[in-house]
């Protein structure tokens, strides 16, 4: 692997970044322009009078006469002034959502850990995974010729994934969830981890921050709607607004306002999707070639992606803020898309169809671990002379170093 050359094409593909996110903003604040004017029209222009389904069928007669006369539909409702003060604030709102994003990531890889809800380990910590977890980022970094990272463990999250963050090689973190350290072992650990060193080391951790400020400039109109209609940024499944009877989502007075910015939302996230798919997809392939060359051992990567595959959670994440930082993980943070193209990562199958091409497509089914379940004994066990081992070898190597 040329460390240059992936540098080179780090930066050319922020290049591409930059002008994806500039054309992406300016169809996004044309859409807006369209979505708002033809609002103003049809409520300036009800059609009957049909009490408060006026609007609903004002709005669908304007939109399928639209489909049918598209150029007569936007001399209708062309509204030069509405027009430019749209544009403008949706590009002042765009510029303000990236400062935002900017200013709460200004901490580095640290502080995307904790607004994932990240607890920072201690390298001296009693705890056995935590431990299992220092010492195999510390074997990464040595393999890869890295500093060792801050690491973070994600509590809460009993999926399997993890990420790499940070602006520069100094202030990386590396998060790894609940789900990863319980049900993986110490070479499906060691697989995840190397595919992350090789994010830090190809320059994707700095490139994913940015791309990370710049989609959140064009996401928050979704998650300012989210708030002005139940109050949180989270987004509510629709398992739990409707069949979940202890969850009661509370519905805030601002609903209609926050169904014009979920509208204005809905035209820009596609674009945030597949900003992210474009730009990260590729690198993901990279990463995990990377893995295998630092580890020398393709079944521990395999094992992890398999694992993810046959894990009813699969990578998923419940932090609010799990959507914003997609791009940044092992696999996918959230359900696949309904279009594959728009997805941040390449399908788990094909990823491990190119470290071993016989897999047969079939995934054994994992239990899911709660918090207050301890890991098999037998593994442990398996696990800590593993480690004891290592250790060893460390010794060795050291005692030999000095010797000459």
């Amino acid at each position: 692997m040329n460390f240059f050359e992936q540098q080179a094409h780090a930066q050319k593909q922020t290049r591409h970044l930059l002008w994806l996110f500039g054309l992406a903003v300016v169809v996004v604040s044309v859409l807006a322009c369209l979505v708002l004017t033809s609002i103003v029209w049809i409520l300036q222009n009800p059609i009957g009078s049909f009490g408060l389904m006026t609007p609903v069928v004002t709005m669908v007669a304007t939109y399928g006469d639209a489909l049918i006369h598209p150029f007569h539909f936007l001399h209708k409702i062309s509204d030069p002034q509405l027009c430019v003060w749209t544009i403008l604030g949706t590009i002042i709102f765009v510029v303000a959502g990236c400062l935002y994003k900017n200013q709460q990531l200004s901490g580095g890889g640290g502080a995307l850990a904790r607004l994932l809800g990240g607890k920072k380990i201690k390298s001296d910590t009693t705890d056995f995974d935590e431990k299992k977890l220092c010492d195999v980022v510390e074997e990464m970094a040595i393999a890869s010729g890295l500093p060792v990272p801050e690491i973070y463990l994600l509590e809460r999250e009993r999926g399997i994934n993890s990420f790499a963050a940070g602006h520069t090689r100094d202030d990386v973190a590396i998060g790894v969830t609940f789900g990863a350290i319980k049900l993986l072992s110490r070479d499906e650990l060691q697989g995840v981890i190397a595919h992350e060193f090789s994010h830090v080391l190809n320059g994707d951790t700095r490139l994913n921050m940015r791309l990370m400020i710049l989609a959140h400039g064009l996401f928050w109109p979704t998650i300012l709607g989210r708030v002005l209609i139940f109050g949180s940024p989270e987004k509510l499944e629709a398992s739990e607004i409707f069949f979940d009877k202890n969850s009661s989502p509370k519905i805030l007075p601002t609903v209609p306002i926050g169904l014009v910015f979920l509208l204005v939302g809905s035209v820009s996230s596609p674009f945030v999707r597949l900003i992210k798919s474009a730009i990260c997809r590729e690198r993901e392939w990279l990463a995990d070639a990377a893995a295998v060359q630092f580890t020398r051992n393709p079944t521990g990567i395999e094992g992890a992606l398999k694992k993810i595959g046959g894990l009813f959670q699969a990578g998923r994440l419940d932090s609010p803020y799990a959507e914003d930082a997609s791009h940044l993980y092992f696999a996918n943070s959230s359900r696949d898309p309904w279009f594959n193209f728009l997805s941040t990562h390449p399908p788990i199958s094909k990823r491990i169809l190119a470290i071993d091409p016989t897999f047969d497509g079939q995934f054994a089914h994992v239990n899911a671990q709660s918090v207050q379940n301890a890991i098999n004994a037998r593994d442990a066990a398996y696990d800590r002379l593993y480690e004891q081992s290592v250790r060893r070898e460390r010794e060795q190597m050291k005692s030999n170093e000095s010797s000459e």
